[in-house]
């Protein structure tokens, strides 16, 4: 609950900095996660499998003063997680489920109002969601289980999560933009009480993403006439 509220709160955040920033689009962004799970467990390099999710978000790009710099918040579920288990007649995953909070610098290369390359970095806050431990038979999809997550023995994962993001990407004409953006996750999810030695889990996520942007407000587009 406490989650779902902050959650909230954030979007109407978002709504507000476009509301106070004259310039400032809002976006509607959405595409295809490609993640994994990687580290070391027992000394022992570890990694999953990398699968296929979707991710569906909110952004505002808001102009720092007259200079070719923007800073875009935005608010993002993001499918994440790994397969543990991969052949032809079997699929079993972790399939973790986030609340992506991503804060990014973008510096726009070139002319803002054509379309222009973008670059971007930030940090990242990952609220997890309800996530499960899914199973693939024959085409058949189960769920096995609740992904559990805290700091003890019993738990899967350690829950927030955080991170660096990185993107660069192209924006059409203050209209439509396609970006590519990876997100290294920082935190060890290992639940505190399961850690032995060097112990480590992290997040990676890359993503391909399409946003559409909003006209600016109609007072401003009358200002411009």
């Amino acid at each position: 609950m406490k989650k779902a509220l902050f959650l909230f709160i954030t979007a109407a955040c978002l709504l507000q900095i476009s509301s106070f920033a004259q310039k400032a689009q809002v976006g509607l962004t959405g595409g295809v996660s490609v993640t994994n799970v990687y580290g070391s467990l027992n000394n022992l390099d570890t990694r999953g499998e990398a699968r296929a999710g979707y991710t569906v978000g909110l952004i505002v790009d808001a102009p720092i003063g007259k200079s070719n710099f923007s800073f875009q918040p935005g608010i993002h579920y993001v499918q994440k997680g790994k397969f543990t288990l991969k052949n032809e007649a079997v699929r079993e995953a972790d399939a973790l489920r986030y609340a992506d909070l991503l804060l990014n610098f973008l510096l726009h290369a070139g002319n803002r109002q054509g379309t222009h390359l973008v670059f971007g970095l930030g940090p990242q806050l990952g609220f997890n969601l309800p996530s499960k431990k899914i199973k693939v038979e024959d085409g058949d999809r189960s769920e096995l289980r609740s992904i559990s997550f805290g700091n003890t023995a019993a738990n899967d994962y350690r829950g927030i999560d955080w991170g660096a993001n990185g993107v660069v990407g192209v924006i059409i004409k203050k209209c439509v933009g396609f970006s590519v953006n990876y997100t290294f996750g920082i935190r060890n999810l290992v639940p505190e009480e399961l850690i032995e030695g060097d112990d480590l889990l992290r997040n990676g996520a890359l993503g391909f993403r399409l946003t559409y942007f909003f006209p600016n407000t109609p007072k401003e587009k009358k200002n411009k006439k």
